[in-house]
């Protein structure tokens, strides 16, 4: 075998840059072809909701770790959880306690939907027992986990709300939380991630 014919074989393995140029060009054609045609709306709200789930959950567990009130406000105005620790226990919020803010994200917006989880609804924050804190609809986690109020949050994404819909529910006693998407054809509630 000649040291040509190798040559001309190794040189040939390898891709040319116009054969690269062109594969990416058919790739960005398909992606502007089908991008428009995707409905990202429903992901984004399933996360803001698991977000809002999450914010719940770790309340509780701060509550419990730490031994004591951690206050969850609901501003459904500015679309936003927020936080506040009581660490010495007195009831009250102090400006040297801890706060935090959790927006939802995306356009996600607190929303009253067509029927609730167990009822009809009026309101996008549902709960028997809830306090309020600066004049926002608030729940609190104690030192033993359990919660003042059971509570239901509704939400949708920003585009095509009734295919969006989504829940947040809390157990008063064992502060335990499920999220849950609305089929709106079926008209009925869904345990989130469940087919």
């Amino acid at each position: 075998m000649s040291s040509k014919s190798t040559l001309h074989r190794s040189r040939r393995s390898a891709f040319t840059l116009v054969e690269v140029v062109v594969v990416m060009i058919m790739v960005g054609v398909l992606m502007a072809l089908a991008i428009p045609h995707m409905d990202l709306s429903r992901y984004r709200t399933d996360a803001a909701v698991q977000g809002l789930r999450s914010v719940l959950m770790q309340a509780q567990r701060t509550a419990l770790l730490r031994q004591y009130d951690v206050v969850i406000s609901i501003d459904t105005a500015n679309g936003a959880l927020k936080w506040s620790e009581d660490a010495n226990n007195d009831g009250t919020i102090e400006a040297n306690e801890h706060r935090r803010t959790y927006p939802l994200n995306d356009g996600v917006k607190f929303v009253v939907p067509p029927t609730g989880l167990d009822s009809a609804v009026t309101k996008s924050i549902v709960g028997s027992h809830l306090g309020t804190l600066n004049g926002l609809p608030s729940i609190t986690f104690h030192r033993d986990g359990a919660a003042t109020s059971d509570l239901q949050l509704y939400v949708a994404g920003p585009a095509n709300p009734g295919f969006t819909y989504r829940a947040v529910r809390l157990t008063q006693g064992t502060g335990r939380t499920d999220w849950y998407s609305y089929n709106s054809q079926a008209h009925t509630w869904k345990l989130g991630g469940l087919k």
